[in-house]
């Protein structure tokens, strides 16, 4: 038979394939454990890895055996708390299967919800009558101005001296700037800001939460009120003793720079305890932000007016409480009359002392 020459590999042909003898094609499969598992890193680096092991010491292999489990205790703790934040905050705290598919539903319809309120605004307040914001306001009909804790006041060093706690988002930085810039020109205030940053998807509650002592300075999706802003002080013993002023986007997200900080103005001024200088949106404007407008351009910053309340309340002297008058009475009770004193001059000239 004609002979047959073997091409050795690697000159462009095939080494014969072997057989098994049935005509197929032999296998040569690997020993078992010998080959690298998929996504080891292959042979090379198998080898690599097991080499390091046995160069080990006996305390190192240890030493990493229990970092490793204590990574996987830290992780299942980890995994633990958000598990169980998400069942008690986000769900409920259901205890049956119904109410855990409540709390799933609920979860899922507030998500919707938010979403939806942060698109929910007015385009523009063109049209919109901006005096007829005032018809709810909470502040209508007082006309006196409420003190802060005296603890706050220092009558011979600056007045009222107040922490503002900004919590606006990046939009309302121009509003806000201006409005403390404009405030701050009063000799009876004294402020500083402390800034917490916050994010857009912040819930109102967390935005606007009340700090003892401070004024917090927040905006936020209100929805449909009926107030662009409002403010809201607690008062302790006829004292503010905290403050809140709030900007709702739903009307205020795409106005106008004056209407927005018009409205910073005017709830800031509350914020100090200041009432309104006028109550009627529709007449003559006073040219400050604590007037009632139906045109804020006109009504952008702090009057003389506001400046000379804030004098006579955080700068003259404590009032000193004096007995006026003293009435025995036929029934054996007694009548007096008590009355709080600024002016000590002013007080004898009056009563011919």
């Amino acid at each position: 038979p004609p002979a047959t020459r073997a091409v050795p590999p690697g000159n462009g042909a095939r080494p014969p394939s072997r057989t098994n003898g049935s005509g197929n094609s032999a296998v040569r499969k690997a020993p078992a454990g010998t080959g690298a598992k998929k996504g080891s890193g292959g042979p090379k680096q198998t080898a690599k890895k097991r080499a390091m092991q046995r160069a080990m010491t006996p305390d190192q292999r240890a030493a990493r055996k229990k970092q490793s489990i204590i990574g996987g205790i830290t992780t299942g703790i980890v995994l633990i708390g958000c598990g169980a934040a998400i069942w008690y905050f986000a769900l409920g705290a259901p205890t049956t299967v119904e109410g855990l598919k409540d709390g799933l539903g609920t979860a899922v319809n507030n998500t919707k919800t938010k979403i939806d309120s942060i698109g929910d605004v007015l385009d523009n307040l063109d049209g919109i009558d901006w005096g007829g914001f005032f018809k709810d306001d909470p502040w209508e009909g007082n006309t006196t101005v409420t003190l802060w804790n005296e603890k706050y006041i220092k009558r011979n060093d600056g007045g009222l001296t107040l922490t503002l706690v900004n919590s606006l988002t990046a939009e309302w930085q121009k509003e806000f700037e201006a409005a403390v810039a404009d405030w701050s020109e009063s000799d009876a205030l004294t402020l500083s800001i402390e800034i917490l940053p916050v994010e857009e998807a912040w819930s109102n509650e967390k935005k606007c939460a009340r700090q003892g002592g401070k004024q917090v300075v927040c905006n936020g999706f209100f929805g449909e009120t009926g107030w662009v802003g409002i403010n809201e002080n607690e008062v302790s013993n006829n004292r503010i003793i905290s403050s809140v002023a709030k900007m709702n986007e739903f009307y205020l997200r795409n106005a106008n720079f004056y209407h927005r900080r018009f409205t910073m103005c005017h709830e800031l001024g509350h914020g100090f305890g200041l009432p309104h200088t006028d109550e009627n949106p529709y007449n003559r404007n006073q040219g400050n932000c604590l007037d009632y407008t139906d045109d804020p351009e006109e009504n952008l910053l702090p009057g003389e007016v506001n400046f000379i309340a804030l004098k006579e309340v955080y700068l003259a002297q404590e009032p000193t409480r004096r007995l006026l008058r003293r009435v025995d009475n036929n029934d054996g009770t007694v009548t007096e009359t008590i009355g709080w004193l600024i002016n000590e001059d002013k007080f004898a000239e009056a009563w011919g002392l």
